[in-house]
């Protein structure tokens, strides 16, 4: 996954509630809608340069767990 494949997701999932945001949108974005707003976002950022290095592959800083280990 690369920071642009999360950062797309993150937009996609805000957008949920656009509904109450938008005026004179009377219903929810559909599934589709919200990830093309998203995509379309996105790749806007990467017309300005890529300062944000959206290609770059996201490292996992650690393993997530939900219970610790030493329980």
């Amino acid at each position: 996954m690369t920071r642009g494949d999360l950062l797309t997701h993150s937009i996609s999932y805000a957008l949920i509630r656009a509904k109450k945001i938008v005026k004179g949108l009377s219903q929810s974005l559909t599934r589709e809608e919200r990830q093309a707003v998203a995509q379309a976002t996105v790749d806007e950022l990467r017309r300005h340069g890529d300062q944000w290095k959206l290609d770059e592959e996201i490292v996992p800083k650690a393993e997530v767990h939900s219970t610790p280990k030493g329980y």
